[in-house]
């Protein structure tokens, strides 16, 4: 019997064209649309360049110094490669998106919503963080003042060019990634360059910055990982998303360890250089344009921008160059986000309702979202937000794969048979989310979406035993699940 997919297996040019139609958004990838793990790497690339990357690496290392943010970015980012690497794998295997192969490993046909739901508000909220980042960069630039037409003209303009990059353009954008994304490290060399060489900052000065809360090592490390650590989860599901256009294991691999590598290494030291270096100088720029502002309240409001305006350092540095780098960094960027959100959504309402909505009718609702996460203030909640989202994103993570790896043993074979609901995958996700966010609501655990993590993998395969297959539910006919699946 054939299992979810081979990748050396042939299809017939018809439905290779009809998957393609779709971006194989409810479909196995074919051969013929394999990648190298170079190739595919620029995707999670373009996205750990993106300015809220950004803000993270400065922001941890603000708090937590150099030292302990750069230990705890190496930690998150083994992390997030061992993650990404065990979701790619998978994903490699089905030759399907994330959100669909958790139908087959972790959470059944309609149990796969709820995947689908994290899946969404992960992607969604990055795409809504990211705009709202954008817009302030813009109001710096042309000092313009934050009014209802300013919102509606840049962020009616900002949704329109990533529905049209999601539907039209990501190809285009894929293929114009790794330009960007040169072009974004050349913008911040002369950035460093501009601190450095020409305004005299001191390098060791910010390689020694003891960051701003007291205490000793674990005290920072645990703080810098409260601030980096959701993003593991993060890229881990970007990861898993790309991987099924991989062509051997070896290339997931290197998909797995570009996200995390660039993420959480190369842009904490970049951050830091940026944020740290050039903060007197900022300090200096806001109390020339604002000439009340006291040198108190000029640092106050310039360590604001560190999470609520990181465009600004572009602006502040390299002037239009920077302002259009910052657009064209986030270009890339935001397609990749449109594009995998209107992924989750496609699952969301195809394992519920059985309907195969239009890809591009996905991206425009996800754009919906993100406009609606920007009105209820997602910016100013952002950290709150990533530490929720890394306990569902985590707890996602660990139920697949100790469906997977433990429970069936790194084996798809049998894996057609599709449960509609696995409740044992749903209730583990729902109570390693809840137990997460709890111990951090409550202040008893600050890193409570690791513990979300170890819930999921240890509670999964323990409550299965409890719940084997097809406790409590049907399956989906067989040769509907191998319609959907190859």
């Amino acid at each position: 019997m054939t299992t979810l997919n081979n990748p050396d297996s042939s299809r017939s040019v018809e439905t290779s064209l009809a998957a393609a139609a779709e971006d194989h958004a409810l479909v196995s990838v074919p051969a013929v649309d394999r990648r190298s793990g170079f190739q595919l790497a620029l995707s999670p690339v373009s996205v750990a360049t993106a300015l809220v990357i950004f803000a993270i690496a400065g922001f941890t290392v603000t708090l937590a110094g150099f030292v302990w943010g750069l230990v705890a970015g190496v930690a998150v980012g083994v992390l997030g490669f061992a993650l990404g690497n065990l979701l790619g794998n998978m994903a490699y295997r089905t030759g399907l998106s994330g959100t669909v192969t958790s139908r087959f490993f972790g959470f059944g046909q309609r149990g796969s919503a709820v995947g689908s739901v994290v899946f969404a508000v992960m992607i969604l909220g990055f795409l809504a963080v990211e705009s709202a980042l954008l817009y302030e960069g813009t109001l710096l630039m042309f000092e313009w003042e934050d009014t209802w037409a300013t919102k509606i003209g840049v962020y009616g303009v900002l949704t329109l060019l990533w529905i049209a990059l999601a539907i039209f353009g990501i190809k285009l954008a894929l293929r114009a990634g790794a330009a960007m994304i040169v072009v974004t490290l050349l913008v911040t060399a002369y950035m460093i360059v501009q601190i450095y060489v020409v305004d005299g900052a001191s390098v060791s000065a910010v390689f020694g910055f003891d960051g701003v809360v007291p205490g000793g090592g674990w005290t920072k490390f645990e703080t810098a990982v409260s601030v980096i650590g959701a993003t593991a989860g993060t890229i881990a599901l970007v990861t898993a998303d790309f991987a099924r256009y991989a062509r051997t294991d070896k290339d997931v691999t290197v998909l797995a360890a570009a996200g995390p590598l660039v993420q959480n290494v190369v842009m904490i030291v970049l951050g830091s250089l940026v944020v740290i270096g050039g903060m007197p100088e900022v300090v200096e720029y806001l109390m020339a344009r604002d000439a009340g502002l006291t040198p108190e309240a000029a640092a106050a409001a310039g360590s604001g921008l560190v999470m609520g305006n990181t465009g600004a350092f572009f602006v502040i540095f390299a002037g239009w160059a920077g302002f259009v780098t910052i657009y064209a960094a986030q270009a890339k960027a935001q397609a990749i986000n449109a594009y995998s959100g209107s992924l989750a959504l496609v699952n969301l309402v195809d394992s519920l309702f059985g309907k195969k909505p239009g890809r591009a009718v996905m991206v425009v609702v996800g754009n919906v979202i993100a406009l609606l996460m920007i009105a209820a203030g997602i910016l100013d909640e952002f950290n709150t937000y990533l530490s929720y989202l890394g306990a569902m994103t985590l707890a996602m993570a660990g139920v697949m794969i100790a469906d997977y790896y433990v429970v069936r043993r790194g084996s798809v074979d049998g894996s057609h048979r599709i449960e509609k609901w696995n409740w044992a995958g749903v209730t583990t996700l729902v109570v390693a989310a809840a137990v997460g966010i709890w111990l951090m609501e409550a202040e008893i655990v600050t890193l409570g979406f690791l513990v979300s993590l170890v819930v999921a993998v240890v509670g999964y395969p323990l409550l299965r035993s409890v719940l084997p297959e097809g406790t409590g539910t049907g399956f989906v006919a067989e040769a509907e699940a191998l319609d959907e699946a190859l």
